[in-house]
């Protein structure tokens, strides 16, 4: 979101229409899990949107998405896996230009290669799925995603299993849970 000339990214913690699956059938869960979602990178890519003759602010390839999961219940939550989820992916406009940003420190960091047919949260250090968090001890997920010469739409989908063993998955994007999706854009090699 562009607010008088500074860049600012949603992170707000929801928990509504989280999809949880018990045995055989799917039941909605408000309370068991909740993430808050920041966006921070680098550098931005500023692309001309001809149609609504507006430009939109997209973060540079190489930023990094922070995703952190926290649970209510008082047993302890086990994060299974993250899953990206391409929302759409295309060339990028040729008027698109690069706006410098200050960048942040990861907490857990992530690679994910947006530009791949099945992208994959890939570990930038020692550590991988599964997570096990509680109520009073959250994972802050650091995902720097990449693309080169695509803007790229795209959520991640997070599995996990619960302290009664059930399982579900929540949907995260830009602003959190069930939102819209990221967006990551990346100029073509020599631009």
């Amino acid at each position: 979101m562009w607010a008088g000339g500074v860049v600012v990214a949603a992170g707000t913690t929801v928990a509504t229409n989280l999809l949880v699956k018990a045995a055989d059938h799917v039941r909605r869960s408000p309370s068991l899990l909740t993430a808050s979602v920041e966006t921070v990178a680098t550098d931005y890519i500023v692309i001309p949107d001809s149609e609504r003759g507006t430009t939109d602010l997209v973060p540079e390839s190489g930023h990094v998405v922070r995703v952190t999961v926290q649970t209510s219940s008082a047993g302890a939550v086990v994060l299974s896996n993250a899953v990206p989820e391409i929302v759409s992916r295309q060339v990028i406009d040729p008027g698109a230009a690069r706006m410098p940003r200050q960048g942040v420190i990861d907490v857990r960091p992530f690679d994910l290669r947006l530009d791949k047919r099945r992208p994959k949260l890939k570990p930038s250090g020692a550590w991988d799925f599964p997570f096990k968090i509680t109520s009073t001890d959250p994972e802050v997920l650091s995902i720097r995603a990449h693309t080169v010469g695509h803007d790229v739409q795209w959520r991640l989908t997070l599995h996990w299993i619960g302290p009664d063993g059930g399982t579900g998955e929540m949907i995260i994007g830009a602003a959190g849970v069930d939102s819209d999706p990221f967006r990551t854009a990346g100029l073509p090699r020599g631009a």
